[in-house]
């Protein structure tokens, strides 16, 4: 059964189809490409309608670099068309794209049950011809080729979000995207180049399309390190969202396992944040993934053996020696009996005072012991309750929250893999 959305693509001529989003940059680098194929990839597991997963359509116009189509499919321009020929040759009707879903690299695994990923490839670097060949299509021409092309592959291949990686700065087929898309994003660094043409670049889009409205721009700033400066710009410009520089939100200073799937997985949870929130408003909830689906199978195996880490070694070891706070005070009754008896009986031995005593040390050191270790079960026990409690969207909290957080998370992890398994 076709999922919902696979009908006519929104954006320029409908509004019931699958949405179509576009990024596009002032200059490379940024981070453009990587957020295009996240964002696609991470549709993939959202919940979908009627039990089908979201397949989405993943266009890659950026001749510049072919990122998406050399990291999803090496071999794709070999014996396949690419979208620039496509174009180029007026032949979007029988548009093809290749299914690259087995590519898909997302931190916190890749289930079965998801949807499939379509990649229609970019020409690569040396197919200069065909770019001046689009370069001379009119604009409103090139506009209906790359809609129909995409309506096409929407309707074969039952797709439910169209994700278009365009090439750096102004060009006719990265206005035509922007122009087309329901979502255009522009990304950028924290840089003043970036700012500065977040009203230009709009204008110049203008030039080929006058249907194109600025005003439907989004701006994301990405690998934001210094946020006092991000901050001070943003509020001159309009800038949708950032992503900070994860690599100074977790550091390897702080001695954490796998850093750098932590970082990764932290990554894929902000654009999640930016999926919410641009297909929210628009009711797409069925495009959104899940906290649980984007951290993983791992992550969530740690939260329910969580729910039993009272049987951990360690919990229970805390458990007996809680113990000693009343084995510690029965001796501390009995060194002061000790203590009290001579005192009221001179003829005893003179030992026993010292000896009572020495029996109220023992016993009050051994109340401690037994105090802290009943202290520091409580605690694990109950970090290990909110953590559960919270879930999926607690794992990420702490994530972000700093470094103390994340050492505790990384104790939790720690010892849910001290469960036992359930029997």
């Amino acid at each position: 059964m076709a999922p919902q959305d696979a009908q006519m693509p929104s954006g320029v001529g409908g509004n019931q189809g699958p949405p179509i989003v576009a990024f596009y940059s002032v200059q490379g680098g940024v981070g453009k490409t990587t957020l295009a194929r996240k964002f696609a990839e991470l549709i993939t597991v959202a919940p979908g309608t009627a039990g089908q997963q979201p397949n989405v359509l993943l266009v890659d116009l950026d001749i510049d670099s072919q990122g998406l189509t050399y990291r999803l499919h090496p071999r794709a321009p070999l014996g396949l068309a690419t979208v620039h020929q496509m174009i180029a040759q007026r032949n979007v009707v029988n548009a093809t794209a290749v299914n690259v879903t087995a590519a898909v690299s997302l931190t916190g695994g890749n289930p079965t049950k998801r949807g499939d990923l379509w990649l229609v490839p970019a020409a690569p670097p040396e197919a200069r011809s065909l770019y001046k060949d689009i370069g001379s299509i009119p604009p409103e021409e090139l506009l209906r080729l790359l809609r129909d092309m995409i309506s096409a592959l929407v309707m074969n291949h039952q797709i439910a979000c169209v994700v278009i990686d365009c090439a750096p700065g102004p060009s006719p087929h990265t206005a035509a995207a922007a122009t087309l898309a329901d979502i255009p994003f522009l990304i950028g660094r924290n840089e003043e180049t970036t700012f500065a043409q977040i009203r230009t670049l709009p204008e110049r889009f203008r030039d080929w399309y006058e249907q194109f409205q600025p005003a439907r721009q989004r701006v994301i700033i990405n690998s934001v390190s210094v946020k006092e400066i991000y901050e001070d710009r943003a509020r001159q410009f309009p800038v949708f969202d950032y992503i900070p520089l994860v690599s100074d939100v977790i550091h390897e200073t702080e001695g954490l396992p796998r850093t750098d799937s932590l970082r990764m997985l932290l990554f894929e949870k902000y654009i999640v944040d930016i999926i919410k929130e641009v297909f929210v408003g628009a009711g797409r909830l069925h495009l959104i993934p899940e906290a649980p689906e984007v951290l993983g199978s791992e992550w969530m195996s740690m939260l329910t053996n969580l729910e039993r880490c009272a049987e951990a070694p360690r919990v229970r070891r805390l458990g007996i020696l809680r113990h000693l706070r009343w084995t510690g005070l029965a001796l501390v009754i009995v060194g002061g009996v000790l203590a009290g008896v001579r005192q009221l009986a001179g003829s005893l031995p003179g030992w026993f005072v010292p000896a009572g005593i020495s029996t109220v040390i023992a016993g009050a050191m051994l109340t401690a012991a037994g105090l802290s270790a009943e202290g520091r079960r409580q605690g694990i026990l109950r970090g290990a309750r909110e953590l559960v409690d919270a879930g999926a969207d607690g794992v990420f909290r702490k994530l972000k929250e700093g470094q103390s957080y994340r050492r505790e998370l990384d104790e939790m992890r720690k010892l849910a893999d001290t469960v036992p398994g359930e029997v």
